[in-house]
């Protein structure tokens, strides 16, 4: 009864910390998002930047932003303990999540003629879910990879 006690115990902390996490998380991306959609509209509607361009710089100054506010404030637990390989982790992580923003942004935009803007947003709604889970998953749970292991 004890064991069974404890895990329950166990299991709904658990809950609670992803729940908290999350909480952070959409914070910290609403900021990151902001950032993003700020700087992807100035750099096409007052440079004349192309918007795939314009979408991934902005995509990549919130990303940016993001690698420091989740590192730093919504998870304390670090999986990976070498920050070289912890960078190397999350730029492949952000590269599978810019892949899926470019192609939303494109095939909403150049295929089926929606305002750049409104395929970001789309876009966004993607990303948001596959980095979040990404992140959590591979960078954040708490077992420690060590460099060599």
């Amino acid at each position: 009864m004890k064991k069974f006690f404890y895990s329950l115990t166990a299991l709904l902390l658990s809950r609670k910390t992803l729940l908290t996490e999350a909480g952070k998380y959409f914070i910290v991306g609403g900021v990151c998002t902001v950032l993003d959609f700020a700087l992807l509209f100035v750099l096409k509607e007052y440079f004349a930047v192309h918007f795939m361009t314009a979408s991934v710089i902005s995509f990549m100054a919130g990303t940016l932003l993001n690698y420091y506010l989740c590192t730093f404030w919504i998870f304390k637990i670090r999986r990976v303990t070498d920050r070289r390989l912890e960078m190397m982790f999350y730029i492949l992580i952000t590269g599978i999540g810019l892949g899926l923003n470019s192609i939303v942004i494109w095939v909403l935009t150049s295929s089926m003629g929606y305002h750049f803007m409104l395929s970001k947003l789309a876009a966004t709604f993607v990303t948001y879910w596959w980095n979040f889970g990404a992140r959590k998953y591979f960078l954040h749970r708490s077992v420690a990879l060590q460099p060599g292991s």
